[in-house]
């Protein structure tokens, strides 16, 4: 709402952002991935476009319902049982892998939220997870967004293929501006089985894949300090000339300049 009230207040004409605004913050929310309270309370909904019905409802499949989402102010404006939306042929699958990811969230993603959705695609099952972690300090200056989602392609075979994508932004702001944007892709495979057992299998390879990103992440902090942030000093003053220490040196340059002045 403060974005809206700033950009109105640079307009003459309300109707420019009043035609623009809708689409712009849909895209941007379900891009996002935002974590919304269900109408129960009782878990986190993603707005999602994996769970897109249309512009302003998305699937709450935990909850068994449709929530209606204001883009603009953000808020959840109502809710509808789900009438259709979830295919049934699928839904074991779909409920067993939303049991396993919530396991995995409650553990390592203590303020995420996860939706998990289920359909057929090209004749094959598919299971796609949805991962999203926020934490805004702003007492502090720094924000934080972690989103994942997984696509979980069954083989004919019962194998399951896993083609993920890991999207991490990280912004400090205290005394300058440091981000740090990624976006990576991962792949890998794990078996299949029953709905529980194919769930377990599939997270558990994510939870690794996940977990082996992040740690290269720490690795490349502890080691930045030693390389990236060096290669944005001068290694030599201005004159690119190294500095002579010798005491006499500078006690010379000392009275030079006081004779200057």
């Amino acid at each position: 709402m403060e974005v809206v009230t700033d950009v109105r207040g640079l307009l003459s004409d309300d109707s420019l952002i009043n035609d623009s605004a809708p689409a712009t913050f849909r895209e941007w929310n379900t891009d996002q991935m935002l974590q919304v309270k269900s109408p129960s309370g009782s878990h986190e909904v993603l707005i999602s476009k994996y769970g897109e019905v249309n512009d302003s409802e998305y699937l709450d499949p935990r909850g068994n319902c449709v929530v209606q989402y204001d883009h603009i102010r953000q808020q959840v404006v109502g809710s509808r049982p789900i009438a259709g939306e979830l295919d049934q042929s699928v839904e074991d699958y779909r409920s067993a892998f939303d049991k396993a990811a919530e396991a995995y969230l409650n553990e390592h993603y203590i303020n995420g939220g996860c939706a998990v959705y289920g359909g057929k695609k090209g004749g094959s099952t598919n299971i796609t997870v949805c991962i999203s972690s926020s934490k805004f300090n702003p007492n502090n200056f720094w924000n934080g967004r972690w989103r994942s989602v997984w696509q979980c392609t069954f083989s004919g075979k019962g194998d399951i293929t896993l083609k993920g994508n890991m999207k991490l932004q990280v912004h400090y702001y205290e005394d300058g501006n440091v981000q740090l944007n990624s976006n990576t892709d991962k792949s890998g495979s794990a078996k299949g089985g029953d709905a529980a057992t194919a769930a377990a299998n599939a997270i558990k390879q994510i939870k690794r894949i996940e977990a082996e990103f992040q740690g290269a992440l720490d690795n490349s902090y502890n080691v930045m300090g030693d390389t990236t942030f060096k290669a944005l000093r001068r290694t030599l003053p201005i004159t690119k000339k190294k500095m002579e220490w010798d005491m006499r040196r500078i006690k010379a340059l000392r009275m030079g300049s006081q004779v200057t002045r």
